[in-house]
């Protein structure tokens, strides 16, 4: 699942490789994962694609005519949403949700192999429209997320620290792979419960959070272009390596559950 990191530097690579080309055509090839009509899509001729930005697992591409922005494509990517640029003249992949030809002769397309994700076209100041947008809560890296408002959101949110990481009603942003990176850096178990927390573990909790995913997308910055369409996951320290040794430790890692597996160590991670 494409999480903070990925779809930041997707962003980035969208903006400066796509912003500033107009729309020739908008076709949807898998019309399910669209939420916009056969004559909405027709509209986005002639449309300037804007600089593209991330909220939360959101991507958001502003569609601009005459400088101002006419509408705005929100993606939510799910599983296995991704975005490909790619030249006209390649063949149309199963399941691609949107189709974009651009002036230049290449295409940006989003192709769901799960079709689980979801594409919508929204007026400006609409994005509250679009389900999960208006109960997001601040993106995990967002500047204005001091420690002090960390605190105060915590204490909000009852349950296990795994869950709790993954909700984007407490921070936006954050999936299973890198909550499992984050309690790993924190040394707090995935089944902690938030009550059971001192003030130095939430601290802990906080500084883990935002030096994993600052770490992350330096990291990504390195290994995703020119290939937008990949997820990179091999430099993770923990995140579905079960059975291996622990990086800091030694102890073997455990794994439990299945598609959505998280991994964590017994001895850095205790349960009190």
């Amino acid at each position: 699942m494409p999480e903070l990191p990925d779809l930041t530097i997707v962003a980035e690579e969208l903006a400066r490789r796509v912003a500033g080309r107009r729309i020739v055509r908008a076709t949807a090839p898998t019309p399910i994962l669209v939420r916009a009509t056969p004559d909405e899509l027709d509209r986005l001729a002639g449309v300037t694609l804007g600089s593209a930005a991330r909220r939360g697992k959101f991507m958001l591409l502003p569609l601009d005519r005459n400088g101002s922005t006419e509408r705005t494509l929100a993606a939510n990517p799910m599983l296995a949403g991704r975005f490909w640029i790619t030249d006209r003249t390649e063949r149309v992949r199963a399941r691609t949700g949107l189709r974009l030809e651009l002036d230049d002769g290449r295409d940006l397309r989003y192709v769901d192999r799960e079709m689980l994700g979801k594409l919508y076209l929204v007026a400006p100041g609409s994005l509250d429209e679009v389900p999960g947008w208006a109960d997001m809560g601040p993106d995990a890296d967002d500047p204005d997320l001091s420690l002090e408002v960390f605190r105060t959101r915590i204490r909000r949110h009852p349950g296990e620290l795994k869950p709790l990481l993954r909700n984007p009603r407490f921070v936006a942003g954050i999936g299973n792979a890198y909550s499992d990176e984050i309690l790993w850096e924190a040394r707090l178990s995935p089944r902690r419960r938030r009550s059971t927390l001192t003030d130095d573990e939430v601290e802990r909790l906080y500084v883990a959070m935002r030096t994993v995913l600052a770490d992350a997308i330096d990291r990504l910055r390195a290994l995703v272009p020119p290939d937008i369409q990949t997820q990179h996951r091999e430099f993770l320290r923990v995140h579905l390596r079960g059975g291996e040794p622990c990086p800091r430790c030694g102890r073997e890692l455990r794994q439990i559950g299945g598609r959505e597996a998280t991994t964590f160590c017994r001895s850095c991670q205790p349960p009190l």
